[in-house]
Protein backbone atom coordinates (compact mmCIF):
# COMPACT_ATOMS: atom_id res chain seq x y z
CA UNK A 1 0.00 0.00 0.00
CA UNK A 2 2.73 2.44 0.53
CA UNK A 3 6.56 2.41 -0.34
CA UNK A 4 7.65 5.35 1.91
CA UNK A 5 6.16 8.00 3.81
CA UNK A 6 8.45 11.66 4.33
CA UNK A 7 7.95 14.37 6.68
CA UNK A 8 9.64 17.89 6.97
CA UNK A 9 9.12 20.79 8.94
CA UNK A 10 11.11 24.26 8.88
CA UNK A 11 12.28 25.54 12.16
CA UNK A 12 12.51 29.15 12.06
CA UNK A 13 15.54 30.91 14.17
CA UNK A 14 12.85 32.32 16.69
CA UNK A 15 11.66 28.61 17.56
CA UNK A 16 13.32 25.48 19.25
CA UNK A 17 14.24 22.68 17.20
CA UNK A 18 14.30 20.35 20.10
CA UNK A 19 10.59 21.23 20.54
CA UNK A 20 9.77 20.95 17.01
CA UNK A 21 11.83 17.41 16.75
CA UNK A 22 9.87 16.66 19.73
CA UNK A 23 6.86 17.21 17.99
CA UNK A 24 7.85 15.10 15.13
CA UNK A 25 8.95 12.16 17.16
CA UNK A 26 4.75 11.65 17.70
CA UNK A 27 4.89 10.18 14.26
CA UNK A 28 8.05 9.06 13.60
CA UNK A 29 11.15 7.17 15.74
CA UNK A 30 13.76 9.99 17.35
CA UNK A 31 16.45 8.49 15.88
CA UNK A 32 14.89 8.68 12.36
CA UNK A 33 15.08 12.54 12.56
CA UNK A 34 17.91 14.15 10.02
CA UNK A 35 19.00 17.99 10.59
CA UNK A 36 19.55 20.52 7.73
CA UNK A 37 20.27 24.19 7.76
CA UNK A 38 19.65 26.53 5.27
CA UNK A 39 19.69 30.46 5.08
CA UNK A 40 16.46 32.62 4.70
CA UNK A 41 16.29 35.34 2.59
CA UNK A 42 17.22 38.06 5.62
CA UNK A 43 20.18 35.66 6.36
CA UNK A 44 18.48 34.66 9.01
CA UNK A 45 19.40 30.63 10.05
CA UNK A 46 16.85 28.05 8.91
CA UNK A 47 16.84 24.57 9.92
CA UNK A 48 15.05 22.04 8.13
CA UNK A 49 14.04 18.42 9.81
CA UNK A 50 13.42 15.81 7.93
CA UNK A 51 12.72 11.94 8.19
CA UNK A 52 11.10 8.95 5.71
CA UNK A 53 9.20 5.81 7.39
CA UNK A 54 9.38 2.56 5.04
CA UNK A 55 6.10 0.34 4.28
CA UNK A 56 5.53 -1.18 8.24
CA UNK A 57 6.47 2.33 9.67
CA UNK A 58 4.42 4.20 6.98
CA UNK A 59 1.15 2.17 7.92
CA UNK A 60 1.66 1.99 11.81
CA UNK A 61 1.87 6.42 10.80
CA UNK A 62 -1.83 5.88 9.27
CA UNK A 63 -3.03 4.40 11.79
CA UNK A 64 -2.00 6.89 14.36
CA UNK A 65 -3.48 9.58 12.25
CA UNK A 66 -6.73 7.75 12.05
CA UNK A 67 -6.60 7.19 15.65
CA UNK A 68 -5.32 10.72 16.43
CA UNK A 69 -6.52 12.99 14.25
CA UNK A 70 -10.29 14.75 15.32
CA UNK A 71 -13.06 13.40 13.09
CA UNK A 72 -13.66 16.58 11.37
CA UNK A 73 -10.18 16.59 9.87
CA UNK A 74 -10.13 12.76 9.18
CA UNK A 75 -13.68 13.10 7.27
CA UNK A 76 -11.80 16.60 5.51
CA UNK A 77 -8.94 14.23 4.33
CA UNK A 78 -11.87 11.75 3.23
CA UNK A 79 -13.43 14.39 1.45
CA UNK A 80 -10.44 15.93 -0.32
CA UNK A 81 -8.97 12.80 -1.27
CA UNK A 82 -8.80 13.59 -4.86
CA UNK A 83 -7.15 16.89 -4.25
CA UNK A 84 -4.48 15.47 -2.39
CA UNK A 85 -3.43 12.33 -4.52
CA UNK A 86 -0.66 13.66 -7.12
CA UNK A 87 -0.11 11.92 -11.04
CA UNK A 88 3.13 10.74 -9.29
CA UNK A 89 1.14 8.46 -7.06
CA UNK A 90 1.60 10.50 -4.00
CA UNK A 91 -0.90 11.71 -0.91
CA UNK A 92 0.20 15.11 0.47
CA UNK A 93 -1.23 16.68 4.01
CA UNK A 94 0.20 19.23 6.46
CA UNK A 95 -0.14 18.27 10.18
CA UNK A 96 -0.04 21.53 12.26
CA UNK A 97 3.13 21.82 14.18
CA UNK A 98 2.11 23.79 16.99
CA UNK A 99 -0.49 21.46 17.76
CA UNK A 100 2.11 18.97 17.51
CA UNK A 101 3.97 20.44 19.87
CA UNK A 102 1.37 20.10 22.51
CA UNK A 103 1.19 16.25 21.72
CA UNK A 104 -1.97 16.76 19.75
CA UNK A 105 -2.56 15.96 16.01
CA UNK A 106 -4.99 17.93 13.79
CA UNK A 107 -4.29 18.89 10.01
CA UNK A 108 -2.72 22.54 9.54
CA UNK A 109 -4.72 25.31 7.71
CA UNK A 110 -1.27 27.82 7.82
CA UNK A 111 2.11 26.78 6.22
CA UNK A 112 2.95 26.35 9.62
CA UNK A 113 3.19 22.86 9.73
CA UNK A 114 4.59 19.61 9.46
CA UNK A 115 4.32 18.59 5.63
CA UNK A 116 3.71 14.62 4.90
CA UNK A 117 3.60 13.15 1.41
CA UNK A 118 3.45 9.03 1.24
CA UNK A 119 4.10 6.89 -1.95
CA UNK A 120 1.59 5.40 -2.73
CA UNK A 121 1.89 2.11 -3.75
CA UNK A 122 -0.41 1.25 -7.01
CA UNK A 123 0.19 -1.68 -9.92
CA UNK A 124 0.34 0.28 -12.51
CA UNK A 125 1.57 3.15 -11.16
CA UNK A 126 -1.92 5.76 -11.97
CA UNK A 127 -3.39 7.93 -9.97
CA UNK A 128 -6.13 6.32 -10.11
CA UNK A 129 -5.29 3.34 -8.74
CA UNK A 130 -3.24 5.70 -5.93
CA UNK A 131 -6.65 7.37 -5.11
CA UNK A 132 -8.46 3.66 -4.45
CA UNK A 133 -5.42 3.26 -2.29
CA UNK A 134 -5.41 6.87 -0.76
CA UNK A 135 -8.57 6.13 0.29
CA UNK A 136 -7.98 2.33 2.26
CA UNK A 137 -6.10 4.58 4.10
CA UNK A 138 -7.71 6.98 4.88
Amino acid sequence: MIHRVTFRAFVASTEDDGKVREALSLFVPKGSVSKTSAVGHFGNEIIILSATLGKKEGLRFFLLLREALPEGDMARLRREAAQRVDDDCKLYLRLDKQAACEGEVRLADCGDAISVSAHLESYPARRDRALKVAEDLL
